[in-house]
């Protein structure tokens, strides 16, 4: 009868821990999956037309525009534009037409500034790579990359 008592005591108490467990686990994956959710409706856009890109001659920069295609606010100042596969020397930025705040459907204006020697026509590869703000607890990547035609002027 004490062995009998003592493994049910044992095993009431290991079906306790694996409830326990489980229900942990469980809870994990379902603030994986909401994560998971919200990362679908986080994305970025090449906006404008890509056959007139503005390039500036005479100040050496280039003027692209981003929308924010998802569901919420992108971070105006944790992004990175490459041109042909490399960094501009600098950039600044102004969100349209709040001016703060890169909402969804609201245009990123981005103005490089580098070394470039393109001609008018010459196509040239841009690769953006941006943040969202906080979502659900968790900040989430956008991507884009397309090919351009710069149209040249001083």
């Amino acid at each position: 009868m004490i062995m009998l008592i003592t493994a049910l005591l044992i095993s009431g108490g290991a079906s306790a821990l694996l409830l326990s467990e489980w229900s942990d686990a469980v809870r994990v994956v379902q603030i994986n999956e909401r994560a998971s959710n919200d990362k679908d409706d986080v994305s970025v856009a090449l906006a404008g037309d890509p056959a007139m890109v503005a390039y500036n001659t005479t100040a050496n920069t280039i003027t692209l525009y981003f929308l924010n295609t998802g569901s919420y606010d992108l971070d105006t100042s944790n992004y990175e534009v490459l041109i042909d596969g490399a960094s501009p020397t600098s950039s600044t930025e102004s969100v349209l037409p709040s001016g703060t705040a890169w909402n969804p459907g609201d245009l990123l204006e981005v103005v490089l500034s580098g070394t470039w020697s393109y001609s008018d026509g010459e196509d040239i590869s841009v690769y953006f790579v941006g943040v969202s703000e906080l979502v659900n607890g968790y900040t989430h990547s956008a991507t884009t990359n397309a090919e351009v035609r710069v149209n040249a002027f001083s």
